[in-house]
């Protein structure tokens, strides 16, 4: 979690608020899902399908960092609800569900399909949110 932490989230935050710091997030996270220390990707999202029906305390750990950084992105959704850059109807947690299922479904076609448009589909896909999300 602490590579997690310098390499996406960190940067990230230091961004100014708002949509510029969602893009930053999200910009990150792609980039932490290409890392070439990575190389079977995103190690969370991997481990997540051998521990989702396994009780214990590897489970447990890994579901409260999983927890953690989507009310993260929640967060910074309410961030640029209050700055103005998205609607302030918007809902956050719905916000960073979708933001987490385009990065799932970019993890699954850039390394199980192989499918060289799966980047070009994640930005369409992640810029569409945004548009979805704007006042």
């Amino acid at each position: 979690m602490a590579r997690f932490i310098e390499t996406v989230i960190a940067p990230g935050l230091r961004e100014p608020r708002g949509e510029p710091r969602v893009r930053a997030l999200f910009e990150r996270w792609l980039e932490w899902e290409d890392a070439s220390f990575l190389p079977g990707g995103c190690p969370f999202i991997s481990i997540a399908n051998e521990l989702d029906d396994r009780p214990g305390p590897l489970r447990d750990r890994l579901v409260g960092c999983q927890r953690d950084w989507l009310q993260a992105l929640a967060t910074a959704a309410r961030i640029a609800m209050a700055e103005g850059h998205f609607r302030t109807d918007l809902d956050p947690d719905q916000f960073a569900y979708d933001l987490y299922a385009i990065i799932l479904a970019y993890h699954h076609f850039s390394r199980l399909l192989r499918d060289p448009m799966a980047e070009q589909r994640a930005r369409q896909a992640f810029e569409g949110l945004l548009t979805a999300s704007r006042p």
